[in-house]
């Protein structure tokens, strides 16, 4: 690639995460470290994300073996369950238009597309609390908690942070500031467990542990806009018409958007599932489980997502099949030690961390290991899909991967421990197939464009010309 076709490219240019030495004349402290990350972009790319992620996770870690030892599991139930509700919105509260900020050429055409993915994300946060009006009572009186009806109406701030914050690192991630995305994660969840303990010391309960949340994804915002406001404003936005614009990345609404509603539907069914099928009390124990093992991946997984999918835009095709190739075995090879490990570690450590209310999150954590590693391994290939045009395949598995599990919930009577090995197990076999779908496809997206740019491939697969993208 050329200098210009550099500077042309998404998320290129002077928005590029600097070295601090670059240009100041002093060799850099450890010259051959610097020589290497200065050849693999890729990897610099990854642990500048790592670096900050790693960091939050470790936080939010220590915080939630805190709290295990000073809040009852059903007030944690509780929390969880109102963040299910809030969690059926989150993927599409700006309709999966936040995604398409990494795909325009140019920077005005994607600072409006960050303006319309903010106010979709308002809008379906304000609709999604007065729909908690009425259904909070109902969802409430299920739990045999009334007072949780009025927490219920927190989904809609919590709605619009959450969807705000992946707004915000989704133009971080076109700049190419992963470094950004990293210290939004160290302030969400430093804010967050502080307010955790806090409520723990101050016996809060579930409505604490929500503030707490709200307030850690505020913390993230508030570091976008120190750190990446100025270069947001800095750059003059396009003046297309929004009705235009929301034509042109129509496919993100008409098909990534229902799979992220099926993906949605599938993890938070599980949740309400196992929620109504057992008890809050037990489903407190399954999302501290779920939440702790989400960590180890979370570090890693995050930073190879977020990066990749900048990569995967900017891919020529005739080289698809190879990057999500790498990427398989990328993944395969960096999680296959730590999942192993958490496998045998988890039961004799993990009730000695958190205690005698939750010792029995312990064997449910093993329960999730095939999952979450196969899971690991599927999750930076997932952009693939929109990246190529494909939504339409993405949204025909997700489909089949929603119902299985919870076809499997609604038929399958035996302890929680057996019940979700064998989810576990069901899910590991269904991403396998997934990753071998991912394969075909990019085999075949490069045979059919291999000698076509991707302006070309945009417009063919929007199904617009050039003159109707210019009027």
């Amino acid at each position: 690639m050329t200098d210009a076709e550099e500077e042309s490219a998404p998320g290129s240019g002077a928005s590029k995460d600097t070295d601090p030495d670059a240009g100041s004349g002093k060799p850099p402290r450890f010259p051959r470290m610097h020589a290497f990350l200065a050849r693999h972009e890729f990897l610099t790319s990854v642990m500048k994300v790592m670096s900050g992620t790693g960091l939050a996770q470790l936080v939010a870690a220590l915080g939630t073996l805190y709290v295990t030892h000073n809040i009852d599991p059903t007030d944690w139930g509780l929390y969880g369950a109102v963040i299910s509700a809030a969690q059926f919105v989150i993927p599409v509260a700006a309709l999966r238009y936040d995604m398409a900020i990494v795909l325009p050429r140019e920077d005005g055409e994607a600072k409006r597309i960050f303006r319309l993915a903010t106010m979709i994300n308002a809008i379906m946060s304000i609709l999604s609390m007065l729909v908690m009006i009425p259904l909070g009572g109902v969802l409430s009186n299920a739990l045999d908690h009334p007072e949780a009806r009025w927490w219920m109406l927190g989904v809609g701030p919590i709605i619009f942070t959450y969807g705000e914050v992946y707004v915000v690192n989704y133009w971080a991630n076109r700049r190419k500031q992963f470094g950004v995305i990293g210290t939004n994660a160290v302030w969400n969840q430093s804010v967050t467990v502080a307010g955790r303990i806090a409520s723990c010391l101050v016996g809060f309960g579930a409505l604490g542990q929500l503030i707490a949340t709200f307030l850690g994804e505020v913390a993230a915002l508030n570091n976008f806009r120190t750190r990446l406001g100025p270069d947001l404003r800095g750059i003059e936005e396009d003046r297309i018409p929004f009705r235009l614009l929301m034509r042109k990345y129509r496919k993100m609404p008409l098909l990534t958007a229902p799979n992220a509603i099926v993906d949605a539907v599938r993890q938070q069914g599980v949740n309400m599932m196992i929620l109504f099928k057992f008890s809050p009390a037990l489903y407190g124990k399954f999302n501290i489980a779920w939440v702790l093992m989400q960590i180890p991946s979370t570090v890693i997984n995050q930073a190879l997502s977020q990066v990749f999918f900048q990569k995967l835009s900017v891919t020529d095709a005739g080289h698809m099949f190879k990057a999500v190739r790498q990427s398989v075995i990328r993944s395969f090879l960096i999680g296959i030690v730590p999942f192993a490990l958490l496998y045998f570690l988890i039961p004799p450590v993990l009730p000695w961390l958190l205690g005698d209310k939750f010792a029995q999150s312990a064997p449910i954590a093993v329960a999730l290991v095939p999952w979450l590693f196969v899971n690991f391994i599927t999750s930076p290939v997932s952009n693939m899909f929109i990246v190529t045009r494909n939504n339409g395949i993405a949204l025909a598995f997700a489909i089949v991967y929603a119902v299985v599990p919870l076809g499997y919930l609604s038929v399958v009577n035996a302890s929680i421990e057996t019940t979700i090995y064998g989810m576990s197990l069901v899910m590991a076999l269904l991403l396998a197939m997934y990753i071998g779908l991912a394969l075909i496809t990019a085999r075949r997206f490069d045979n059919k464009y291999r000698d076509k740019s991707a302006d070309v491939i945009a417009a063919e697969e929007a199904g617009i010309t050039a003159t109707q993208d210019e009027d």
